[in-house]
């Protein structure tokens, strides 16, 4: 384990007496894969010295991003006035990134005469020199003046969205005017609203309204809270706590919910990382060497400052939110060692679980954590009693303990899944509903796999498989990559997708595209298939850019289709078997064009 001191008066309380792997030497990994009480502030830790990423987003005022974007926008301009010549279409630069070949794309906001167009994205892509090359995303025309249709206001489209949530929310609800598409496909002029109820695991909603500015009705809704908790579950009795509970805090007032930025933890102190080896113990990853940071007096905290922003694991003391969690502290810097609690291994494997996601999306995807500039990575243990879940609240991770049924779900593709919703949301932006929700789900298992795949690269006690959540879903998991459909509610064939279906089945779709892209073999459904695929290491890359850099907040499967085609053109060129195996692949899975 590597650590860091602080001053004595900065110890946090602990959760208990007694953290990431140190950054792992540079072997690359291999592209093959066999399946196989108050609120205390964190300690303070120096920031460490990031060298500016390869790969990412270009600052937007810069002299190459202002070339892309202009590039872009002179290209977004004639077709904008042919849509709508009175007002029309404009286009506002959200994010410039730079792929790991050196080419740049420009993610664009459609705005029509003034107004947002939700969800719907252009995206300029540039190659190494600078030059344009394409733009792409849809844009439909939309009827002149609708931009100034809605007749509610923002406090009766908030009003409406209330009544849909039944409840007060934990925050105020965020109003914003749009234009967005029907179920027909119409365009309608209203807004989105969104609001938060976090007074619980299992009932935490972050829930998203559109709603008609010319009749008040919410047009579509949907939680951005996926989880990972298993439908089977709901109707058993609970069991006893695979943890020992602490008794219930009083609930947390109303907190905040801003997105964590990178750089040191706030608090008093300082810190230094450093290491006493291999030592911390997890439940199921075995004996790993975490990065802590060591206080002045000798104690240890949870916390590594050496992976861009940092990354954390603290306890929620089994409170209902993650407001009062508390910094884990240990007196010897053996995290989860026989003399320890149990509650503290749960947490190691937390701590382990974020570190190699940070690590694999580095060296895997060339990525500075989710957001590409350091974000930290904060994990909360513990949070609520029996809960049978774990989710990315926007801002932070929430781990449950299991119900004894369940173990603590804190395992590394479980940690690798929802740290990518994170991903997602900063990036893509897949709206969590309908085909655009199924990829959503289905990013968060590939890459989650890619965790755990990357892990066992590194650690002999993790064994990588193309099944979900199996190591506290025992003994099958949550869902199988390699044959969707054997939970009895995943489809693994787009002739099968309908819509309303729950995004954790429609999920199936592009999972099953993605392991016959890396291993080859044949569609249950449709009896096709790839001849050979190109392993793992590759289909991860080439999903990886095409998330980041080709999918838009309304892609469908056929535009996951065409950005993961684009993708691989990238990396490996258009006459390349690379490219031919990502159409077989999606071929197969009934996605075909």
């Amino acid at each position: 384990m590597k650590i860091v001191p602080v001053a004595p008066s900065a110890v946090p309380p602990s959760s208990g007496p007694s953290a990431a792997p140190s950054p792992v030497a540079a072997a690359r990994p291999s592209s093959s894969f066999e399946p196989g009480a108050r609120r205390q502030a964190p300690v303070a830790l120096v920031p460490p010295v990031v060298p500016e990423a390869r790969t990412g987003p270009v600052p937007l005022d810069s002299a190459k991003a202002q070339s892309a974007i202009q590039q872009t926008q002179a290209a977004l301009a004639p077709r904008g006035q042919g849509l709508a010549p009175a007002g029309g279409d404009s286009y506002v630069p959200l994010q410039v990134n730079q792929d790991a070949v050196g080419g740049a794309h420009v993610r664009m906001q459609r705005m029509f005469e003034g107004t947002k167009v939700f969800g719907e994205q252009r995206i300029g892509h540039l190659d190494r020199g600078g030059a344009l090359t394409d733009v792409t995303g849809e844009s439909a025309p939309i009827p002149a003046g609708l931009g100034d249709q809605a007749k509610l206001s923002p406090e009766q489209a908030e009003s409406a969205a209330r009544e849909s949530f039944g409840k007060a929310p934990d925050e105020q609800p965020s109003v914003e005017k749009v234009i967005f598409q029907d179920d027909q496909g119409n365009y309608r002029s209203g807004y989105h609203v969104e609001m938060a109820d976090l007074s619980g695991p299992g009932l935490a909603r972050r829930m998203n309204y559109l709603v008609d500015g010319a009749t008040g009705q919410v047009a579509k809704s949907w939680n951005a809270l996926g989880g990972f908790a298993d439908p089977r579950l709901e109707e058993q009795p609970q069991q006893a706590a695979a943890f020992p509970q602490l008794p219930q805090q009083p609930r947390p007032s109303p907190f905040p919910f801003p997105r964590p930025g990178p750089g040191p933890n706030p608090g008093a102190g300082q810190g230094t990382a450093a290491s006493t080896g291999a030592d911390d113990r997890t439940m199921y990853s075995g004996t790993v060497d975490l990065t802590t940071t060591r206080l002045q007096n000798g104690q240890h905290v949870l916390a590594d400052p050496t992976r861009g922003g940092g990354v954390e694991t603290r306890d929620a003391q089994n409170r209902q939110t993650d407001a009062g969690s508390v910094a884990i502290v240990d007196n010897n810097g053996h995290f989860g060692e026989t003399t320890d609690s149990l509650r503290q291994r749960g947490a190691v494997d937390a701590q382990y679980g974020a570190t190699m996601t940070y690590d694999f999306l580095k060296d895997v995807l060339g990525r500075n954590s989710i957001d590409g500039r350091g974000e930290k990575l904060v994990n909360n243990v513990h949070l609520g009693n029996n809960w049978v879940n774990a989710q990315w609240n926007g801002r932070q991770m929430d781990y449950g303990d299991g119900d004894g049924r369940v173990s603590p779900l804190t395992t590394l593709d479980i940690a690798g899944h929802e740290i990518t919703h994170g991903l997602t949301e900063r990036t893509a932006g897949l709206v969590y509903s309908g085909e655009s929700g199924g990829l959503n789900e289905a990013f968060s298992d590939i890459m989650g796999t890619g965790v755990e795949w990357y892990a066992s690269q590194k650690n002999p006690n993790v064994k990588a498989n193309w099944t979900i959540g199996e190591s506290a879903f025992k003994p099958n998991g949550l869902r199988s990559m390699s044959n969707p459909t054997s939970d009895g509610r995943s489809v693994d064939h787009y002739s099968r997708y309908r819509p309303g279906m729950d995004v954790h089945f429609s999920s199936g779709i592009a999972n099953n595209a993605f392991y016959l892209l890396a291993n080859g073999g044949t569609n249950r459904t449709s009896g096709r298939g790839v001849a050979g695929g190109i392993g793992i290491e590759k289909g991860l890359k080439i999903f990886g850019q095409a998330l980041t850099n080709y999918m838009a907040p309304n892609t469908n499967f056929s535009g996951a289709r065409a950005a993961t085609i684009r993708a691989a053109t990238d990396l490996y060129g258009a006459a390349s078997p690379e490219v031919q195996k990502v159409k077989d692949a999606w071929t197969a899975v009934g996605v075909l064009r």
